[in-house]
């Protein structure tokens, strides 16, 4: 009954009669959620405020919403909070919740509010970037070249501000940010034909001398103020073309983040990132022992996939989404019924095959941690199979039926920004392979690595499987929030066609939830995958690798190369590169999270975060249709 003497001390009169009142409270649980919901009622007809009150009327004073730790941490979620501490005691407790900068938010209203990026979301790239370049390299290692594939590192630290200014200056028709002779060494790096590194693409000139760190980081800090005036009149101010402009300079720096991260991670100056604590790899391991599943073959149904978005370059007055020009147009495809299994190719398994069919060669993603006959099985075959698994079709190899030698298993270690970890805490993850060594592990296990529209059409399925879950749960209809987002506007009533017939809505979802997966810097490293074999992995749910597909990088119908960024995507329409989708633990969150987006790498190429999962016909009386 304190409220009623509070009100009166603040009113300055006794407006309300502690005698002629009392209190009620009520616990709900219901299809809106849990609460606590407190009344006051006059036990007899009272006059509060010049208002009648008749006996036993109750006034509601307060409701208080409950969660489970779970629900909390929903609710985190879908505000882009995280909570940096807790007081808790027996029955109440007290969040402190922050808004980070690091990682960054899963959540599609929050990741991508705006077609535009926010000013906002450019200071938590631009403090992930500077974190990657200035916090884990030291001066001294950028110039050093840990793929000799590519530019030294110092290369990455001066191409993406030159880069942004560039397509600035092109939409602006403003001179560039000084020094301007940047443009002739940074704008664009090599990316050479992994067979003959002499073929590559035409790229800027590489200095006999890079210039002083300290003057790259003043040119970045110039670029950047550059950007921020663009913003300072406001986003709606600012003209379709110029944020485009604006838009390629984010998912560039984005894109390049993670490729200088993969090389780095070949390096062993590398340091940890500052801001993190080196997880317990040991711990980690354990869990994901305990809760392994069996990685099931799951039927894909037939169906019509919508792949790609819709971005006229030319219409400037288009309010929508930016794409690359690999994106566009929408189309829509048919795809047969296939099955699929759930979950990525793990370390272990991939370390079976190797063991198995006596190949020495290690992918790039681990590294030798000591000298291992096992390797070669003492019978000094490096390379190639044996007992006949050169094929695979046929022998239907799981990767299950026998163990590793602890031998072999601590002769390796994987690959992370904290330093090797033993093969033995990290055989749950998902493996990082070229598609060449992942796709022969794929046919000794029995099956082979999905095309780009079958795993659309895995991504499809599992939205739609993921909708109906929810839906289910609700147990009623929800108008639908940030529909522009998650749902392309999702009905209020949904249709209820099964599962294997035409579902527009998700066939033409732009952002997906991404909640539980392991891209936007959650983790530095990948994570354990074991315990989803019982149902599929939808987009970028692959433990923080990208995944691997069997198509060649080819020109679409309809596809026409970006005005701004021509060379873009045309410049590897040489059937040498196969698409990857998803996205890695270094993936931002609006690329990993578009449905639309589609990446690409050289079969052969040794370092990119990519995995495979395997996928086969369908099958007939224990056989392939």
């Amino acid at each position: 009954m304190n409220g009623l003497a509070n009100a009166n001390e603040i009113l300055g009169e006794e407006a309300f009669k502690p005698d002629d009142w009392r209190a009620d409270g009520e616990y709900i649980f219901d299809d809106q959620g849990r609460r606590h919901q407190a009344f006051y009622y006059p036990v007899r007809e009272t006059t509060a405020l010049g208002a009648v009150v008749r006996p036993h009327e109750r006034v509601q004073i307060e409701q208080s919403l409950k969660y489970s730790a779970h629900e909390a941490k929903k609710l985190w979620h879908s505000a882009g909070m995280a909570e940096i501490a807790r007081w808790q005691a027996k029955e109440h407790g007290l969040h402190l919740l922050i808004k980070p900068r690091m990682p960054f938010s899963l959540a599609p209203s929050v990741y991508a509010a705006t077609p535009l990026p926010t000013l906002d979301q450019w200071s938590t790239l631009w403090s992930a970037w500077d974190i990657v370049t200035r916090g884990m390299l030291p001066n001294e290692e950028l110039h050093d070249k840990p793929i000799k594939l590519r530019n030294a590192c110092i290369f990455y630290l001066g191409h993406i501000p030159t880069f942004l200014d560039i397509q600035l200056n092109k939409t602006t028709k403003q001179r560039p940010t000084e020094p301007a002779y940047y443009i002739s060494i940074f704008e664009r790096g090599i990316d050479p034909d992994v067979d003959n590194p002499e073929h590559c693409h035409a790229h800027s000139e590489v200095p006999d001398e890079w210039p002083a760190i300290s003057e790259i980081v003043d040119y970045q800090q110039r670029v950047r103020s550059r950007l921020r005036g663009l913003y300072s009149h406001g986003e709606a101010h600012i003209p379709r073309d110029v944020a485009r402009a604006i838009w390629i300079g984010f998912e560039h720096e984005v894109m390049h983040m993670e490729t200088l991260l993969y090389m780095m991670l070949q390096s062993d100056k590398t340091q940890p990132p500052p801001h993190t604590e080196t997880p317990n790899f040991e711990s980690m391991a354990e869990k994901a022992r305990q809760a392994r599943v069996a990685n099931e073959w799951h039927g894909v149904p037939a169906q019509s996939v919508v792949i790609g978005m819709d971005d006229d370059e030319k219409a400037l007055d288009n309010k929508g989404y930016f794409g690359w020009d690999n994106e566009k147009p929408s189309r829509r495809v048919n795809v047969h019924s296939f099955e699929a299994k759930g979950r990525a190719i793990t370390n272990e398994e991939y370390a079976k095959y190797l063991h198995e069919c006596h190949m020495g060669k290690l992918p790039a993603s681990w590294v030798p941690t000591q000298p291992a006959s096992s390797t070669t099985n003492g019978n000094g075959l490096t390379n190639g199979y044996t007992n006949g698994h050169a094929n695979g079709h046929t022998n239907g190899h799981s990767g299950s039926e026998t163990s590793l030698p602890t031998s072999y298993v601590d002769s390796i270690s994987v690959r992370t920004v904290y330093g090797p970890v033993p093969l033995s805490q990290a055989l749950d993850w998902p493996v990082a392979a070229s598609y060449d060594e992942i796709a022969g592990c794929a046919a000794y296990m029995g099956g082979r690595i999905p095309t780009f529209e079958e795993t659309k059409s895995i991504y499809a399925y599992v939205n739609r499987l993921k909708r109906r879950e929810a839906e289910h749960k609700l147990g009623k209809t929800v108008p639908a929030v940030n529909g522009h987002l998650s749902n392309n506007g999702v009905q209020e009533t949904p249709p209820s066609a099964s599962l294997s017939a035409i579902d527009e809505e998700s066939a033409s979802d732009l952002f997906v939830d991404l909640e539980g997966t392991n891209v936007g810097f959650q983790h530095w490293h990948p994570t354990p995958v074991t315990a989803g074999g019982g149902r599929l992995a939808g987009q970028a749910e692959f433990g923080g690798l990208w995944e691997w597909t069997s198509s060649p990088l080819r020109k679409h119908e309809g596809f026409e190369p970006m005005e701004l960024y021509p060379a873009y995507t045309a410049d590897f329409f040489d059937d040498k590169h196969n698409i990857i989708l998803g996205g890695s633990w270094a993936t931002h969150p609006r690329i990993a999270g578009r449905s639309s987006f589609v990446n690409w790498y050289q079969r052969n190429y040794l370092y990119a975060w990519a995995g495979a999962r395997l996928v086969r016909d369908v099958q007939t009386n224990g056989n392939a249709a």
